[in-house]
């Protein structure tokens, strides 16, 4: 009358591989898709700051050499 007791040991060993391989998959599945929407997720924004417009120069003058101070050695590191 109790079938769970009656099922034989090799059934019962196919039932936990195919149990394993399902969750293991899934989860690696999963994982990658992650990575994948990560990885797109930076490169759209490494994208927008790349497009972005510049700053239009501050009114204030020490602010504005500086500004101007960081865009002379800032190109010279990306050259």
């Amino acid at each position: 009358m109790n079938m769970l007791f009656d099922i034989e040991p090799g059934a019962i060993l196919v039932l936990v591989l195919s149990c394993v391989i399902s969750f293991t998959l899934g989860r690696y599945i999963v994982s990658t898709r992650n990575k994948r929407r990560q990885k797109a997720e930076m490169e759209r924004r490494e994208t927008a700051l790349r497009n972005r417009p510049p700053e239009p120069p501050s009114l204030n003058k020490s602010k504005r050499k500086r500004q101007q101070q960081s865009d002379k050695s800032g190109s010279k590191t990306r050259g």
